[in-house]
Parts: C-alpha cells; sequence; structure tokens
C-alpha cells in the first residue's frame, strides 16, 4: 500500500509541474494570428517534462529516504 501512495505522489506531483511548465511555455511563446499552427509540438513537450519530472522527484524521494 505505501509503494501505491508513493507512486501516486509521484505520478500527481510530475502531473502537476507538467502542466504549469507547458502552460507557461504556451503562454510566453509569441502567437501570430497569421499562422495558427504552433511553433513547437505541446505533446512532445507535455511527455519530455512528465518523464523528467518524474525522474526528478523519484530521484529525490529515494535520496530522501537514505538521509532519514
Amino acid at each position: 500500500m505505501a509503494r501505491v501512495r508513493q507512486l501516486a505522489l509521484i505520478v500527481g506531483l510530475a502531473l502537476l509541474g507538467t502542466f504549469i511548465t507547458v502552460m507557461t511555455v504556451h503562454y510566453m511563446l509569441p502567437f501570430d494570428p497569421l499562422e495558427p499552427e504552433p511553433l513547437i509540438n505541446h505533446r512532445v513537450l507535455f511527455a519530455i517534462v512528465f518523464v523528467v519530472i518524474c525522474g526528478a522527484l523519484g530521484i529525490t524521494y529515494v535520496i530522501a529516504r537514505r538521509e532519514s
């Protein structure tokens, strides 16, 4: 049960962090009304950021458990 809680916490925080990152990038990019195609692929950005944040949170969790 503890593993499920740990996984749910990591995935939930990763989703929150990914959403914040993608929305920040989305609103900071310039928008051209004549060219509605976005400058970047947001799905790829979401996937990359999600994997990186999951990895970072997992590593942080393991290190924190070793320290305590």
